[in-house]
C-alpha cells in the first residue's frame, strides 16, 4: 500500500472515531447480536464522512483497491466493512476475473447476513455478469464450501438479474438445499424464488408446488404469488 492511501486511511478512521456516537453504538450493537463493534455512525452521516477519502482512492490499481478493502476488512467496527463495500463497487470498472478472490474473502471473513447478502447480490452478482464463464465452476466451489454463507451466496447472486435470471441454475440450487435446517439458507431459498416470481410466477408456483418448502422459503416464495 503506498504511502497515501495508507494516509488517507488512517485519518478515514481518525474521523469516524471522532464522530463516534456512543448511545447509537450500543444500539448498533444489539441489533447486530453483539457480533460486531461499532463506530456508532448511521448510514448518511457515515457516507458524509467516507466520500472525500473514497475520492481520493478512486484512480487506485487493482493491487491497491485489494490493499484498502483488506484493510478496512480487518477493522473491529462494522462501518469499516460498509465503507468497503461501497469503495469496492465505485470501482466496478477495474474489476476483473481475479477480483472475485477478493468478493470470497469478504464472504469467508467476518459474515454475517449484511455484508454477504450485498456482496452476493450487488458485486458477485455484477461481476458475474460480467464475467459469465466464471459461474459454472463458482458455483461449483461454493457448494463444496463448508460455510453456509457461500450456499446462500449460490441462491442470491441472481436477485438483480431480473429476467434474465438463468432459471435452471436457480431452481437447482434451490433443490440442492430444500430440507436445510438453517435458518439463512431457508430463507435465502425463499428470497430468491420471491424475486425472480416477479418475473416468471407461473414457474415459482410449480416449484412450490412440486417442492416441500420449510415454512420461512414458502412465506418469502409465495409473497408475490
Amino acid at each position: 500500500m503506498n504511502k497515501e492511501t495508507k494516509a488517507a486511511l488512517e485519518n478515514l478512521l481518525l474521523v469516524f472515531q471522532e464522530n463516534a456516537d456512543a448511545y447509537q453504538v450500543e444500539r448498533m450493537k444489539a441489533y447486530m447480536r453483539n457480533l460486531f463493534d461499532f463506530y456508532g455512525l448511521q448510514k448518511d452521516k457515515r457516507a458524509a464522512l467516507a466520500n472525500p477519502f473514497l475520492k481520493a482512492l478512486v484512480n487506485s490499481s487493482e493491487e491497491n483497491i485489494n490493499e484498502v478493502v483488506k484493510f478496512l476488512w480487518k477493522q473491529p467496527q462494522r462501518e469499516c466493512q460498509y465503507v468497503a463495500m461501497e469503495y469496492i463497487f465505485k470501482m466496478h470498472k477495474k474489476w476483473t476475473p481475479e477480483t472475485l478472490q477478493l468478493f470470497e474473502y469478504m464472504i469467508a471473513e467476518k459474515s454475517w447476513w449484511d455484508t454477504v447478502d450485498f456482496i452476493a447480490s450487488s458485486l458477485v452478482g455484477k461481476l458475474l455478469q460480467k464475467y459469465p464463464e466464471l459461474i459454472l465452476s463458482s458455483v461449483e466451489r461454493w457448494d463444496a464450501d463448508k460455510s453456509f454463507w457461500f450456499h446462500r451466496t449460490t441462491m442470491i447472486f441472481q436477485l438483480k438479474y431480473a429476467a434474465k435470471t438463468d432459471q435452471y441454475l436457480l431452481f437447482a440450487q434451490c433443490e440442492k438445499y430444500v430440507h436445510s435446517k438453517e435458518f439463512f439458507i431457508q430463507k435465502a431459498l425463499g428470497w430468491s424464488l420471491r424475486q425472480y416470481s416477479k418475473f416468471n410466477p407461473d414457474a415459482v408456483r410449480k416449484f412450490v408446488q412440486d417442492h416441500h418448502l420449510s415454512m420461512v422459503s414458502l412465506r418469502e416464495a409465495k409473497k408475490y404469488l
